[in-house]
């Protein structure tokens, strides 16, 4: 009983590693607060069309040196099922106008900033800083937009819920064995040991 709980919860911690590797094999696109005034938040299944510049986000840089993800930051033009939003046409000199810590992020073609790409939306939530996270399931043409050219697991709003559902989950059934059947837990039989010495010097 002991190995199998400890077996599935050491699994358990590897689903919020897959679902931050997702941000190499989905296409990062955040829209920002500026842009939302024109661009609404799409739906996970909405068929997507972004436009945007096209960077390397280093936010993490202190973890993971230069090796951050690709993204379309800022969004400046989407067209989620077939209805378009914001617009197509901006100005090269103000490519992170409203970004919020701009530094972070690394243009990867000077030249051309600007990329548009479409696919399936698999993720999408509102990060701390105000901005759209959306996470897509590029079409194979613009897969060389991305980090890593392969895909690992879709549907990375799935690794988000069982990366903070299901250890809890484990915790929860691993208490309650504990209490139910203590022998078959190490917790349990600390519990028990806990409980027979009290109950002992309480005869006493």
């Amino acid at each position: 009983m002991i190995s199998i709980f400890l077996l599935s919860f050491l699994i358990l911690l590897t689903i919020p590693i897959l679902y931050f590797c997702s941000f190499y094999y989905l296409l990062v696109a955040e829209i920002i607060p500026k842009d939302q005034r024109y661009i609404p938040k799409p739906n996970v299944g909405d068929n997507i069309i972004v436009y945007g510049v096209w960077v390397r986000d280093n936010e993490l840089s202190s973890f993971l040196g230069n090796w951050g993800w690709n993204e379309i930051h800022p969004v400046r033009y989407a067209k989620i099922s077939d209805v378009a939003y914001g617009s197509i046409v901006h100005n090269d000199k103000s490519l992170f106008d409203g970004v919020y810590d701009p530094q972070r992020l690394v243009v990867l073609d000077k030249h051309t900033p600007y990329r548009i790409a479409s696919g399936k939306v698999m993720d999408v939530f509102k990060n701390t800083d105000g901005d759209y996270h959306v996470h897509i399931l590029v079409d194979s043409k613009y897969r060389y937009l991305l980090k890593i050219d392969f895909v690992i697991f879709v549907y990375a709003w799935l690794l988000r819920v069982m990366s903070f559902i299901l250890p809890f989950l484990i915790i929860v059934a691993y208490i309650v064995v504990s209490i139910i059947k203590p022998k078959h837990t190490i917790v349990g039989r600390y519990m028990s040991r806990k409980f027979f010495k009290t109950k002992t010097v309480g005869r006493n």
